[in-house]
């Protein structure tokens, strides 16, 4: 049976020059392929952080009503192939992630494609924003802070989709979509074209990073969780990976470790975009099995430690110095 897709409109899509008016909370359900729209009254005082557009003038204006409108429907479809529910910001408050992101209040944590940018909610699309987001559309996973966000934007007037599924730290790591279908339904939609959809949209769709080397993220582990701890090891030829060590809570993790105590593994597991890092709480003796377990992305692994050419060579070295668990008594 479908699942029902739902896109929640947070405030309201009305944005005039006269101020305190009622917002409103629509809500749009896709079931069975047919589109219902229930709208009921909602105030909502909390503004938020945001900066509108001063040009209102419509027909001077890079995004208006009637192109947003299509996009919601645009988007509404496409949620529906990917069996996904994305609640939708319009304008009032804030729109929360799974991980805690307030939009648009954290425009000034995010950095696109490594580097720090500014953001600015601009429903016409004009502003002085190095990015003017006219759409924020949110999902959030069944577990813990994942998530995936969309700014739908302009970038030096032209238009842009980027993605954000930071899950924690101080930066929000945003990069430009590698989906398709989103980044030609939005250009179709700015420029004023029909859409043309993907035959294979499902397969194209997937914002995550491919499938990494995992002594590649087992370095970025190690340097994430003790930088010192792991490169002293690491030189002395006492850094082992493995990546059929786990039983239990880790059965299905890879881990670095100096072979030591259970207290000396890190454990991690990458899916998609996503690396779950597991490890022994330390008020907790090892024999109860008791793990810390946080959430971090490939994305903000590689701003961190991966970016230039000085850095991807110091990584690699430390992969290739990486040895086996298997050989550790040889």
């Amino acid at each position: 049976m479908k699942k029902i897709i739902k896109i929640v409109l947070v405030g309201t899509a009305m944005l005039t020059l006269t101020a305190c008016q009622n917002h409103k909370k629509s809500t749009i359900t896709k079931q069975t392929g047919v589109g219902k729209v229930q709208k009921a009254n909602n105030s909502n005082d909390d503004k938020g952080n945001r900066t509108f557009g001063s040009d209102s003038n419509a027909n001077d204006s890079t995004w208006d009503s009637e192109k947003q409108d299509k996009l919601d429907d645009f988007l509404d479809d496409w949620a529906t192939t990917m069996n996904q529910e994305y609640e939708k910001y319009d304008g009032d408050g804030q729109i929360t992630t799974a991980a805690g992101e307030k939009f648009p209040r954290d425009f000034n944590r995010v950095y696109v494609n490594g580097q720090k940018a500014s953001l600015s909610y601009e429903p016409s699309g004009k502003g002085n924003a190095d990015y003017n987001v006219v759409a924020i559309y949110n999902y959030d996973k069944d577990e813990g802070a994942s998530h995936i966000t969309y700014f739908f934007a302009f970038h030096k007037n032209q238009p842009i989709v980027l993605v954000d599924e930071t899950t924690n730290g101080d930066k929000v790591m945003a990069k430009e979509t590698e989906n398709r279908d989103l980044i030609n339904g939005f250009n179709s939609i700015a420029t004023g074209q029909n859409i043309e959809k993907s035959s294979n949209s499902k397969s194209k769709s997937n914002d995550s990073s491919s499938v990494e080397n995992p002594k590649l993220i087992g370095v970025f582990v190690g340097l994430l969780k003790d930088g010192d701890w792991f490169k002293d090891n690491l030189n002395d030829g006492h850094m082992y990976f493995s990546d059929d060590s786990g039983y239990g809570k880790t059965k299905g993790y890879d881990c670095i470790t100096t072979g030591g105590d259970p207290q000396s593994y890190y454990w991690f597991k990458q899916d998609g975009n996503n690396i779950t890092v597991k490890y022994n709480d330390h008020d907790h003796s090892p024999a109860e099995g008791i793990y810390k377990t946080e959430h971090y992305t490939i994305d903000r692994l590689k701003s961190d430690y991966y970016v230039n050419s000085g850095q991807k060579d110091e990584v690699n070295g430390y992969v290739d110095a990486l040895k086996s668990l298997d050989d550790k008594d040889d």
